[in-house]
């Protein structure tokens, strides 16, 4: 179970993730915490270094090392997913399930 910080204040984030990081990690530990925006200009990592701390979506994590922030907590695993439109064919689509050995039994692919 979490156990909420004392942290109160703002947190850089873009809006498209504010829910999801209320939904992971739960209204009573961002009581007291204000979501603040980048600006319309801004990139994300310049906004959260200006604003402190923030949270974002990172592959790797370079861009927030160039605005000098350093990774935290990872709140969320990060997953690729596959999706394809079962009505249409697509040979290349065919090749990468062969290439990853994916098996339509054992997968949530949908035909």
């Amino acid at each position: 179970m979490y156990k909420r910080q004392e942290y109160e204040g703002a947190l850089c984030i873009s809006p498209r993730y504010e829910r999801l990081v209320t939904a992971v990690l739960g209204t009573d530990a961002l009581e007291g915490v204000e979501f603040v925006y980048p600006n319309a200009d801004e990139e994300e990592e310049a906004a959260i270094a200006r604003t402190g701390l923030g949270v974002y979506l990172t592959v790797t994590g370079s861009t927030a090392r160039e605005h000098g922030l350093v990774v935290g907590e990872h709140l969320f695993p990060s997953e690729t997913v596959l999706m394809r439109n079962a009505a249409e064919h697509d040979p290349v689509v065919e090749r990468a399930l062969d290439a990853i050995a994916v098996e339509t039994s054992s997968s949530e692919i949908r035909t």
